[in-house]
């Protein structure tokens, strides 16, 4: 057999060859990639895998090409691909040398603000201003019934975008607005575990919708 043994999980298949190098084939559910490389891994000798990696939309095929009989560190792994991702934008790499471009429909951020007590905006980072917040009652059930009561504490942020293609000019643009919410304790299924609950998070905020009948939305919607 060519395959020492396989394994198969969702949306992904690894099979091991005698080397110990192994072949994998996955498919991702959000976003997409295409183009093609060779890639040299550290691995446990201090040496390199080198691997080619193919990537078509939401697929990849990643297949062994050997070893390299020298030391390779996790801070040094070398590439030569070339690569389009809604993500990424386009990238060129060349060893240790990188290029890469963002997509120019991509959205770019002008401003992040928050919203002050008079009902103006101050930059995120003007540690000065201090932004209008109120806390609320939250209620969120784990599946296996248990009721967890928190406090949410419900700020409110502001997005001012344009695309990257014209940020120099800063038009056109707009806003989007979301709450910011900070939880009296953690939230959601791994909460005391040692990965941790939610203790805030974001949401975005509908046209004329108001901050608490946002969280409320939230609180019938969002899992944890």
């Amino acid at each position: 057999m060519i395959f020492e043994h396989t394994c198969r999980e969702k949306d992904l298949w690894r099979g091991w060859l005698r080397n110990g190098q192994s072949m994998e084939l996955s498919r991702s559910r959000h976003g997409w990639d295409f183009g093609f490389g060779v890639h040299v891994h550290s691995n446990e000798a201090d040496q390199g895998d080198r691997m080619l990696f193919l990537k078509f939309f939401r697929f990849t095929a990643v297949i062994p090409l050997g070893f390299i009989r020298r030391y390779v560190s996790i801070d040094d792994e070398p590439q030569w691909s070339i690569y389009a991702s809604k993500e990424f934008g386009f990238s060129l790499h060349w060893g240790q040398r990188r290029r890469s471009w963002d997509w120019p429909w991509d959205l770019h951020t002008l401003a992040y603000e928050k919203q002050l007590p008079d009902g103006s905006w101050a930059d995120v980072c003007n540690w000065d201003a201090e932004p209008f917040s109120k806390s609320y009652p939250y209620t969120y059930v784990l599946k296996s019934g248990e009721v967890q009561q928190r406090s949410a504490t419900v700020s409110t942020r502001r997005h001012i975008l344009c695309r990257r293609a014209f940020k120099v000019f800063g038009w056109p643009r707009w806003s989007k607005e979301s709450i910011e919410v900070q939880f009296s304790d953690e939230v959601g299924e791994r909460s005391g575990s040692w990965k941790g609950g939610t203790i805030g998070c974001c949401y975005d905020l509908r046209p004329n919708e108001t901050p608490l009948n946002a969280l409320r939305r939230m609180e019938a919607e969002r899992k944890f």
